[in-house]
């Protein structure tokens, strides 16, 4: 913890302080009943929190999990105490595989584990004091009134869990707070109208004659869902990767722009993450980036690699190329907004752009951070006509060109970028 810097350090020890603070309040008050229960039922749902745990999907800075399902049915089926027990249990007991290795409680900080034990009892006491608002003695239900209070519990569950966590990241990247809470709050809502109507169904099943049978076998759906979750992420990962060696193939015909579509790509992450653009939408606007220039593979190599200056007329052909990526997507299912922007990435702000001179009204904003992001290396790469450009240079002509040729708004996003690196000292 020594290497931690000290506002993180103050924020988890406040964590630790606020979450023993709250668990001897709800102890004391009784918000929460000291019962231990029966050995037998904390073991079998610590072992399944463990392996749901155990099979959580982690995709970018997102996590897939089925946890919640058995923590809520825990909570239905028995009292809040025992639901702490249950999930810290399974918590410190899974094994996680994270980028090939193997994570588990014997390898993983102390200070590290014993936050994530915060969150779950905050999370769960936070939970369980509104849901006792609704009646502090009143048995979990299936009825109206008690569907009420689950969702209620559920809802500031993952409230709590979500600011906890986002405190911690936004202390980290120094991202706005407001940003990241509403960036991963889409998530959490999918996760509770998912997993709660799941953690419902294995609380009425445990209470029949079969119940540990009963309970194991619904987990297979539950698992299934997990598993779907993931081949999804995964086949759109591949499709990055297909992409990405299509973008490679391409580039390999023409030396001077060797990299050009990852770099433009990269930087037009950095500019969206300035615009406050969510995890989905940066993807999206990766994908065309790297798809923007596939056009070129239908421009001929002697025009696409001639060493000298274009005549008018080739220039011409090499404008094509955004119709032609555009020909190229327009059949594939699920492309439409990314392809409208192959076609357009070479539009202008001031509406004399190529090939269909649009104003900026009928443009959206991703063609712009494209069309800035494409320029910019453009002008920090050597051409057959002129060498790269000096940083100072390329900086004054996104200034010079900021209400013309660039929108004004993903200028001023640039130029911010730029400052945090101390690459930029002026104002916007």
């Amino acid at each position: 913890m020594k290497k931690l810097q000290m506002n993180i350090r103050i924020y988890l020890l406040s964590i630790y302080f606020i979450t023993v603070s709250l668990l001897f309040l709800s102890i004391k008050f009784n918000y929460i009943s000291f019962d231990y229960g029966k050995l037998e039922e904390i073991v079998f749902f610590s072992i399944i929190v463990a392996i749901t745990e155990s099979f959580s999907y982690l995709y970018k800075s997102m996590s897939f999990t089925t946890t919640f399902a058995i923590q809520l049915a825990a909570y239905i089926i028995f009292d809040p105490f025992i639901t702490i027990i249950i999930s810290i249990l399974g918590f410190s007991l899974r094994v996680l595989k994270v980028n090939g290795k193997y994570k588990h409680l014997f390898n993983t900080p102390f200070y590290g584990t014993l936050f994530n034990h915060c969150i779950i009892i905050l999370s769960l006491i936070s939970g369980n004091f509104f849901c006792n608002l609704l009646g502090a003695n009143a048995k979990m239900s299936y009825d109206f009134f008690g569907l009420v209070r689950i969702f209620i519990f559920s809802s500031v569950y993952f409230i709590t869990n979500t600011l906890i966590i986002t405190s911690l990241y936004s202390l980290m990247t120094k991202k706005s707070f407001i940003y990241s809470f509403l960036n991963n709050a889409r998530l959490m809502f999918i996760t509770i109208f998912i997993m709660a109507p799941f953690g419902i169904l294995l609380s009425l099943i445990y209470k029949g004659q079969y119940k540990y049978l009963m309970i194991i076998l619904v987990l297979f759906p539950i698992m299934l869902a997990r598993y779907t979750f993931s081949l999804y992420t995964q086949s759109q990962s591949k499709y990055v990767q297909t992409v990405d060696v299509l973008m490679h193939a391409m580039e390999a015909r023409d030396k001077y722009t060797e990299g050009h579509t990852k770099r433009v790509g990269e930087l037009s992450i950095l500019i969206a993450t300035e615009l406050k653009y969510n995890q989905w939408k940066k993807d999206e606007l990766y994908m065309a980036a790297l798809l923007h220039d596939v056009g070129k593979i239908g421009i001929d190599d002697a025009i696409l690699n001639k060493p000298g200056k274009l005549t008018e007329e080739e220039y011409e052909i090499i404008k094509s190329h955004p119709v032609i990526g555009y020909n190229i997507l327009k059949d594939i299912d699920g492309m439409d907004k990314i392809n409208f922007i192959v076609k357009h990435h070479h539009e202008r702000y001031d509406g004399k752009g190529y090939p269909d001179n649009c104003k900026p009204d009928e443009l959206n904003m991703e063609i712009f951070i494209i069309q800035l992001a494409d320029s910019v290396d453009a002008m920090a790469t050597d051409r057959p006509y002129r060498k790269t450009l000096t940083d100072e240079r390329i900086l004054q002509e996104v200034i010079d060109n900021r209400g013309t040729q660039f929108h004004p708004e993903v200028v001023d996003a640039y130029l911010r970028y730029l400052k945090k690196l101390g690459k930029y000292s002026g104002g916007e």
